[in-house]
């Protein structure tokens, strides 16, 4: 659960609490004082595979890309990062690989995400793994499409919702690194449709709707990748 970390604040500036979608209850989570991130779940899960394939959508700086621990690896990004100069629709549109492991990192909106995980749960093997990055915004600031500052997580956290009613798949949400959200794919399936109900909320909403959500320890997903292990090859 999210809640026990809610707070309210105090905000001086007018302007921002005149905004149209401004809240008063931030997630008070310290990211840098939990000494995980996502790179360290995703080689994890890379272990599982013998010969893993990976593929990484939004690749900016290749802090995470270069950091993965496999060999056949894919990196796609339209402006800078990764091993392909392309965006993710139309790398999807020719692609015939088969992946192991996929982290979506992309552009930080709910439309192009969920999009993003519809494509990569096509090319995902079974007993294959989705990484979802940015999957807690800690307030309306992080969360608010469109961006209105350094970090920013978007809008991401409705694919979570999504996913949570999803079948034949595994999903929770570790509580590192702005929110790393995991998918483990059991059998064919497709994305839950939500899209009608949740495409207008904000902030305010995730607060309650979160609740759906399976929310983790790093340490407790750790364990349940590793358990994973031999299982998925």
């Amino acid at each position: 659960m999210l809640k026990k970390y809610y707070k309210k604040i105090e905000v001086s500036n007018l302007q921002l609490r005149e905004h149209e979608n401004f809240c008063d209850t931030v997630i008070d989570i310290s990211w840098s004082k939990i000494e995980y991130n996502r790179i360290a779940f995703i080689n994890k899960a890379v272990q599982n595979f013998k010969e893993c394939k990976y593929l990484e959508i939004g690749c900016e700086n290749n802090l995470c890309f270069h950091s993965v621990a496999a060999k056949d690896k894919i990196g796609i990004d339209p402006v800078s990062g990764g091993n392909m100069k392309i965006t993710s629709d139309d790398f999807f549109k020719n692609n015939t690989i088969i992946f192991d492991v996929i982290f979506i990192d992309g552009l930080h909106t709910y439309e192009q995400v969920r999009k993003d995980v519809v494509n990569s749960l096509r090319f995902l093997k079974n007993g294959g793994f989705i990484f979802l990055h940015d999957m807690i915004p800690r307030s309306f600031l992080e969360e608010h499409v469109s961006r209105l500052q350094n970090i920013w997580t978007g809008n991401v956290w409705k694919v979570g919702i999504e996913l949570a009613k999803t079948n034949n798949i595994d999903f929770y949400v570790i509580n590192a690194d702005h929110g790393v959200g995991v998918l483990k794919k059991k059998q064919d399936t497709q994305l839950y449709d939500d899209y009608i109900n949740l495409k207008d909320l904000k902030f305010k909403d995730f607060l309650y709707l979160n609740e759906i959500i399976n929310y983790i320890n790093p340490e407790e997903a750790i364990k349940i990748i590793n358990k994973s292990i031999g299982q998925a090859i």
